[in-house]
């Protein structure tokens, strides 16, 4: 897609009514006479469609603001943005505007009874955001409802032309995705803030706080927060899910935000999210579609990874127990052999080794702790029971006693040798003092912090600092910011090799080749199980081809690394380790060049697992690389180029020509 074919939609409608050119003598003061002041704030060309806003009376009512300038161009930033993706809502529009915006477009996209005039709406705002629109290689505007690319048609009229499916589908993940960001946005403002006290966070502080400086927020008052309670905001809760895990009550925040709500209803309106919030979103946009257009190998090259990292600390005296807990986990990984579906973990929305994960990351730290004496052993390798927590610790126990070795001081029961059993030994030792001179200074100022709470409150503050800690990691990374992991570097080394990729393949029954590993009949040379006589199970040892730095276990991938750890078997070669912990990276996507581009190339996302996920794809690596130089900077000048500025105030084109020189020349 291009923006190439962008209409000048906002070129007259966002400064081009304010007076002199850019072009104008520097010498020469730029004078501040708004003449059309009171004109319409909005014009609708009836031949064109094209919508223009006169935002000339918001810049004039902000003449004695010192930072106009800036606030200038984001304001005429955000309206660019609006005329490529549509407005957000009704209450993100200018004011008198009655265009039909991205949320009611979005809304009758996704009903099952709209109306020939509700359908036409649709058709209208796809036909008015070229951004939606569908291109092929060529970058001609076509029609591929066909499934077969062959025959794809040319769009011969752009004023009159029935959106296809992926223009729709790309219109509405858009929508998604800002929902997702506009939560993203919110953790970032409350996540760490001063309004969480002693790990929990009080939502009904930061809605005060918000009422009383003015923001357009749900009125506060006791009675209105009376069923907020504080919350906990751990590694366990998604950026994306501040307002369904509860952390935030989003009502407070932005009225009828619900997609089946009617914008215009009820009396009271709150709209901090579309006044603080949308138009920092839409800024992000339009750098990330800068990057499209004009920086596109940037993201096609990124080596972008999508990854679940955990990481196993060692004890510094005694890491027998993260020696034996990572066997375990290993073992788990391999527990499960392919059926049906060979590759089946592939295309799977929600990974089932993130739990996997966050179990293993519990019983590393000891917060998970069982009697041994009271657990009655499972056996059987397939049932699911047999990877519980309480069994993995018994079975690691039973192999070597002096493993996660169960104590109770103080009521608490814990493993010796994890991080939470010497913070139980600790809280022993200072509660077992006889004098005050007996007591460590630091273990008092720990369980009392400084004598301003009980023990007991003391400990339950360090024990929630201790779940705090995340030792995973996951997420999207590129190559020029990737994830900081390991004290070596090893594993961001081998993540964004070209030869890390996860890609689908076709299933076969295992051959007599197959099992000597040269890799015919479409067996790939990163997979670790082979099917022989119509059972799966492990390789023996490793193919002779096999990929360097990546394998796949019954459907899921795992960064490789040489030479296995403490000499186990070619299998535990997953593990990496750093000499203070093991690590173990599974790489969930890994987004080469031909999965991004459009339906027209074989291996795109698009048709391997649909146009919303490329959507969403894209969206991530975007972000992501978005943040990895001055492409924000770039994009302004690139965006401005697209308009015929003229300018109405001297601080607004010293700024402008002082920060875009380039724009003057």
């Amino acid at each position: 897609m291009s923006n190439k074919k962008f209409p000048k939609l906002a070129v007259l409608s966002l400064l081009g009514v304010l007076g002199l050119t850019a072009c104008g003598s520097s010498t020469e003061e730029v004078k501040s006479l708004p003449g059309n002041y009171n004109g319409p704030i909005i014009t609708i060309d009836d031949e064109t469609e094209e919508i223009h806003n006169n935002i000339i009376k918001i810049i004039a009512d902000q003449l004695h603001d010192e930072d106009l300038p800036s606030k200038t161009l984001d304001k005429v930033l955000y309206r660019y943005a609006q005329s490529v993706y549509g407005a957000y809502n009704k209450v993100a529009l200018a004011d008198g505007d009655t265009s039909v915006t991205l949320k009611e477009a979005t809304k009758i996209a996704r009903s099952n009874n709209a109306s020939t005039e509700e359908l036409e709406k649709l058709y209208k705002f796809i036909r008015a955001h070229k951004v939606y629109w569908t291109y092929n290689d060529k970058g001609e505007h076509i029609n591929d409802d066909d499934a077969d690319p062959s025959k794809w048609t040319k769009v011969e009229d752009d004023k009159t032309f029935i959106p296809c499916s992926s223009e729709i589908i790309r219109m509405t993940s858009r929508f998604d995705d800002i929902e997702k960001r506009i939560a993203e946005n919110m953790f970032a403002k409350v996540s760490g803030s001063s309004y969480t006290s002693k790990h929990f966070f009080k939502e009904a502080d930061y809605l005060k706080s918000l009422y009383e400086a003015g923001q357009s927020v749900k009125k506060y008052t006791e009675q209105a927060v009376k069923d907020v309670k504080p919350l906990i905001i751990d590694y366990t809760v998604e950026e994306d899910e501040v307002f369904t895990a509860g952390i935030l009550h989003r009502e407070f925040y932005q009225s009828n935000f619900d997609l089946d709500e009617d914008e215009t209803a009820g009396t009271e309106k709150y709209q901090y999210i579309e006044k603080e919030i949308i138009p920092q979103i839409y800024s992000d946009l339009l750098v990330e579609q800068y990057l499209l257009d004009e920086e596109s190998n940037a993201v096609k090259q990124s080596r972008a990874r999508l990854i679940n990292v955990i990481k196993i600390e060692k004890y510094s005296s005694f890491h027998i127990n993260a020696d034996l807990l990572v066997k375990q986990l290993v073992r788990e990984i391999y527990s499960k052999a392919p059926t049906g579906d060979y590759l089946a973990y592939v295309d799977e929305t929600n990974n089932p080794f993130r739990e996997v994960f966050e179990k293993y990351e519990e019983i590393s730290k000891g917060l998970k702790v069982y009697d041994p004496a009271t657990v009655t052993p499972v056996t059987d390798e397939t049932s699911a029971e047999y990877w519980n927590a309480e069994q993995i610790i018994y079975r690691i126990h039973e192999s070597r006693s002096d493993a996660f070795k169960y104590a109770v001081k103080q009521g608490k029961a814990y493993y010796e040798n994890t991080t939470y059993g010497d913070l139980v030994e600790d809280y022993d030792e200072f509660l077992s003092a006889e004098s005050f001179e007996e007591i460590d200074t630091s273990l008092r100022n720990k369980f009392t912090s400084s004598g301003t709470v009980s023990p007991e409150e003391g400990f339950d503050q360090e024990r929630i600092s201790l779940s705090q800690v995340e030792a995973i990691t996951k997420g999207w990374y590129v190559q020029k910011s990737g994830p900081s992991l390991d004290s070596n570097g090893t594993i961001k080394s081998n993540l964004f090799q070209l030869s890390v990729a996860n890609n689908k393949l076709e299933a076969k029954d295992a051959t007599d080749e197959i099992l000597k590993y040269d890799n015919v009949s479409g067996l790939a040379a990163t997979d670790r199980y082979v099917k022989n006589e119509g059972v799966w199970e492990v390789r023996e040892e490793k193919a002779k081809a096999e990929n360097k730095y990546i394998c796949s276990i019954n459907g899921s991938y795992f960064l490789k690394f040489e030479g296995s750890y403490a000499g186990s078997e070619y299998t535990s070669d997953i593990v990496y380790d750093d000499g203070s912990a093991y690590y173990i990276c599974q790489v969930i996507e890994a987004a080469k060049d031909v999965k991004l581009r459009n339906s027209e190339s074989e291996g795109s996302y698009a048709n391997t697992r649909g146009q919303e996920f490329l959507n969403e794809v894209i969206s991530e690596v975007t972000t992501k690389v978005a943040e990895t130089g001055s492409y924000s900077s770039l994009s302004k000048e690139y965006w401005l180029k697209k308009m015929d500025i003229v300018y109405h105030d001297q601080s607004v084109y010293d700024y402008f020509k002082s920060n875009y020189p380039d724009l003057f020349e």
